[in-house]
């Protein structure tokens, strides 16, 4: 698997989240077309939506989730 990548401001990453893991002080978020890396703080909210369609929009140096 490649390196997690971070999201640039109004980048929205979508599709089913396969698994959720942290490392080096990041969430990594991954999808079936690649990874994010993520602030360690959303890996709980995360976790929990394993399984699901959802999607991840970075809006002014936020994150912002929802099951899509």
């Amino acid at each position: 698997m490649s390196e997690p990548r971070r999201q640039a401001e109004l980048e929205e990453a979508r599709g089913l989240l396969q698994s959720v893991s942290c490392r080096d002080g990041l969430t990594v978020a991954a999808f079936a077309w690649g990874s994010v890396a993520l602030p360690e703080e959303l890996e709980h909210h995360l976790s929990s939506m394993v399984g699901l369609e959802i999607a991840i929009l970075r809006l002014d140096g936020r994150y912002h989730v929802r099951a899509v």
